[in-house]
């Protein structure tokens, strides 16, 4: 088999395969997932003082910043799940 031949069947191949679900567009809108990346940078800032805090200061503080932080990734996880 030659080189060209070789590509040939690699390109058909290529064409041919499904698309992969990951690659779809996004089906939110985009103020829906603005929001959503917002929910999850403040989750993960949440996330990370409440580490912060936990090791280095009052775990029950602690303890409420990352319930607080929760809250926010729960919405989002609201938001992603129900596609609003």
């Amino acid at each position: 088999m030659t080189d060209e031949e070789l590509e040939k069947n690699v390109d058909e191949a290529m064409q041919n395969r499904p698309r992969r679900h990951n690659l779809e567009p996004f089906r939110d809108s985009s103020r829906t997932r603005t929001l959503r990346l917002w929910l999850n940078i403040i989750f993960m800032v949440g996330a990370i003082a409440g580490l912060i805090v936990y090791f280095n200061a009052d775990h029950e503080v602690a303890k409420w910043i990352l319930i607080v932080s929760l809250v926010f990734k729960f919405v989002e996880l609201f938001l992603r799940i129900f596609k609003i």
